[in-house]
């Protein structure tokens, strides 16, 4: 997965050599992380995708549940988007690399609508791209505004995007007009490592931003924020050095950034993020938050690793993109035993 910002370099007419510091504010600093709560669940595989024998996935990312029993994920290195089914039965794929009609330029942020139909942001061609269920071209339109860098998308209802990228960082789309939302007053100017995030519809007209790096995520109501909260572990945003050599600079961390949102997905009023975190537990801890509150309620323990990990209905998704061979797992959730 490609991530802008850890070793970007930019290019300006200037001269000379100099080094300054890009401080990212951020939202919470209070290191008393709240003490995770084990749910006792444990999950039985239904189906698995990918093999060490299919050479059809390279880079899959951004997975969301179908609306129905699988799910739609984006291969970023294809420039293709795929669609799975009950069994891990691969029901359609669609696009190629490419600037003309049917082809994808920069895609990184897709989602699912309410009825089924599957969104992408190619701000490489400069369009929104929708498809069918079933995996037929819909349209091709303009982006509503000149974003050269879209990291996610929440589709809500009426076909209006939430939109997270640079400048700004979080927008409304609504056809032509596009809005900025409100951000947090004691954000500041966003540095260009908190432009990484993942959003997630949540309702009729809420949704959820989550820092990809950070600790934070926040919730929306159209362009409103509603509020701020912590995740269950807490890291600071890392310092970016921007040196500044001849004619042009780069930037560079600090320190290795810490993945605390890896993904987010919501279920009712409970959202789920996966945490990837420091520790030997980083990409098994799915931990939950009640969206109305922000009150941390429990942790699930993945039996593997993910990348990613979405949960539609009764079913949970991970993406295990780790290892050679990438693979997208259904899981089935077993409760707890009652005492």
């Amino acid at each position: 997965m490609r991530s802008w910002g850890l070793a970007t370099v930019f290019l300006l007419a200037c001269g000379g050599e100099s080094e300054s510091a890009i401080a990212a504010r951020s939202l919470f600093t209070s290191r008393d992380d709240v003490v995770r709560r084990q749910s006792g669940a444990t999950f039985d595989t239904l189906w698995v995708f990918g093999n060490p024998t299919d050479t059809l996935l390279a880079s899959p990312s951004r997975l969301r549940h179908d609306g129905a029993m699988g799910v739609v994920f984006l291969d970023v290195q294809n420039q293709g988007v795929y669609r799975v089914g009950e069994g891990g039965r691969l029901l359609w794929s669609w696009g190629k690399p490419g600037e003309g009609p049917g082809e994808l330029l920069d895609v990184r942020a897709i989602d699912v609508e309410q009825d089924g139909k599957v969104v992408m942001v190619d701000p490489g061609n400069q369009r929104v791209v929708r498809l069918s269920p079933n995996g037929l071209l819909l349209e091709e339109k303009p982006m509503p505004g000149p974003n050269r860098m879209v990291e996610s998308v929440a589709a809500l209802p009426g076909g209006r995007l939430a939109v997270s990228g640079f400048n700004p960082l979080l927008a409304l789309w609504d056809d032509d007009a596009v809005e900025h939302a409100v951000l947090p007053s004691n954000l500041g100017e966003p540095s260009p490592i908190q432009h990484t995030g993942r959003l997630v519809g949540w309702g009729a007209q809420g949704w959820v931003f989550g820092f990809y790096y950070g600790n934070g995520w926040m919730t929306f109501r159209n362009t409103d924020l509603t509020a701020v909260f912590p995740y269950a572990e807490h890291f600071d945003f890392p310092v970016l050095r921007r040196v500044r050599r001849g004619e042009g600079f780069y930037t560079h961390l600090t320190r290795t950034p810490t993945v605390t949102g890896s993904a987010l997905s919501v279920v009712g009023d409970t959202l789920f993020v996966l945490f990837s975190g420091e520790n030997l537990l980083a990409g098994r801890l799915l931990d939950k938050f009640d969206l109305r509150s922000g009150t941390y309620l429990e942790t699930d323990f993945l039996p593997h690793y993910a990348n990613e990990a979405v949960v539609g209905g009764d079913r949970l998704f991970t993406l295990e993109a780790w290892d050679v061979s990438p693979r997208i797992v259904a899981l089935a959730r077993r409760s707890a035993p009652q005492p």
